[in-house]
């Protein structure tokens, strides 16, 4: 047997404990196994003499003299791992192989709950920025119905003057039916037909007056009514600014949040290239 694989049998179980990593080793010739270690989360079942499969790590090094490294997936052993595999020349020949590989399963666990937690956040900052909006809509509506109450005040004030001006032409007309009906009594028969004309412009005028006095009561429970109405506005005003300034706040922390997850993807990418 070669002396550099000899070399290498006696060394290799001590290379293991040297790796950062729980590691396998195996120490293969040209054609089979000859030493095999493996790792606590790793063991492929191997065994001493275990011929070298065509196409695997072993073989493709010997027969490309070259150094391979291979991510194999949990389909083939249930153990998701990266192999190394190093040729081993001497006098210009390749006569065997060394063999590392260390599981990926932090990595793999690193990766998906980097995609998750990216994929949370995303559902995360869909709703907020859904929010966002509701947010702004409600505060234009808010600021609508304030402008609309603003409105409806200054047609109210206005109103309340034509109702002051009814009043005192109401005011007006019962001084006058009340003079007319002295001055029909004292032109005696003469002025009987005056006299009616003159009790129903009185008549009249106190229709105008209680009408007048129904206007300015409705319009103060309307004035009343629009003045909460613009207080409950100015609040919901205020809670949408508030509730805006919330979402802002937390879109940051998304931000935030999404940049760890794209570093420990990162992170995770890092650790299998050091594997």
């Amino acid at each position: 047997m070669s002396q550099l694989l000899n070399s290498l049998l006696a060394v290799a179980p001590i290379l293991q404990k040297a790796f950062l990593f729980d590691c396998m080793v195996g120490v293969t010739d040209r054609e089979k196994f000859l030493a095999y270690y493996p790792a606590k989360g790793l063991n492929l079942g191997i065994k001493i003499g275990d011929p070298l499969r065509p196409g695997s790590i072993n073989a493709t090094a010997i027969a490309e003299n070259k150094r391979v490294v291979k991510k194999i997936s949990k389909e083939i052993y249930g153990i998701p791992y990266i192999a190394v595999g190093y040729p081993i020349v001497e006098n210009g020949q390749v006569v065997g192989c060394l063999a590392t590989g260390v599981t990926t399963d932090q990595e793999d666990r690193l990766r998906s709950l980097a995609e998750n937690l990216t994929e949370a956040l995303e559902n995360i900052a869909a709703h907020t920025e859904s929010l966002a909006k509701d947010a702004d809509h409600l505060a234009q509506a808010s600021h609508t119905l304030s402008d609309a109450a603003s409105q409806m005040e200054v047609k109210i004030a206005e109103t309340t003057q034509i109702n002051k001006l009814i009043r005192n032409i109401s005011t007006r007309s019962n001084v006058l039916g009340l003079n007319a009906v002295l001055e029909a009594a004292r032109a005696g028969a003469a002025g009987r037909g005056f006299s009616v004309v003159a009790e129903e412009i009185r008549q009249l005028s106190h229709t105008t007056s209680m009408s007048a006095k129904d206007i300015f009561r409705i319009l103060d429970e309307m004035n009343a009514l629009v003045g909460t109405v613009s207080a409950e506005m100015e609040k919901t005003l205020n809670h949408s600014l508030h509730q805006s300034t919330r979402i802002q706040e937390l879109d940051a922390v998304m931000q935030e949040l999404r940049q760890m997850a794209e570093q420990l993807k990162k992170a995770a990418v890092l650790s299998g290239r050091q594997e």
